[in-house]
């Protein structure tokens, strides 16, 4: 029976220690971050709509050219169509649809380049906002960072998302 009480009351003693474990391990620095926004926020900072625009003007300015020709020839055969002959009419209706067979090809190749290319500069903003919340979390003192759309409620005063906004280089 003695030894049944020291066995029970050694174990009630790791279980009250395991306890207190578990409640300083749960006694971390929580933080969160708004990634969302302070994506769009350094989108914007950084110009990132205009770079890829004035990146990509030249091949857009080409097209927008192909189309107003394609346009024009289109409104030709519907206009003198009637009064060509059959080959003049056939001639042309082959010259519109290589026109638009090679629009369509540019216009595909350029929405894949800019899709490309935004998302290689997207990656470069992901990349720049994990090294600074990681900075932001070290020089905090925060243990975990985590996105405020996977929290359901957190106190303000843990938001870190201006901060880190502002350690963005």
């Amino acid at each position: 029976m003695k030894s049944f009480l020291k066995a029970a009351g050694l174990s009630v003693a790791i279980l009250t220690t395991s306890m207190y474990a578990s409640a300083a391990d749960a006694a971390q620095k929580v933080g969160y971050v708004s990634t969302g926004a302070v994506m769009s926020q350094l989108a914007q900072k950084n110009n990132l709509n205009e770079k890829l625009r004035a990146e990509f003007k030249d091949r857009v300015a080409e097209i927008e050219r192909m189309k107003e020709k394609l346009s024009e020839g289109v409104e030709k055969l519907k206009r003198n169509g009637e009064l060509m002959s059959e080959d003049e009419r056939i001639k042309l209706q082959r010259e519109l649809q290589s026109m638009e067979s090679d629009y369509k090809l540019k216009v595909k190749a350029l929405q894949e380049d800019q899709r490309k290319r935004g998302g290689q500069e997207e990656s470069k903003l992901v990349k720049k906002l994990k090294t600074a919340i990681d900075q932001v979390a070290e020089q905090e003192g925060y243990d975990i960072v985590l996105d405020a759309n996977a929290i359901l409620y957190a106190n303000p005063g843990d938001d870190l998302s201006e901060k880190v906004i502002n350690a963005v280089k």
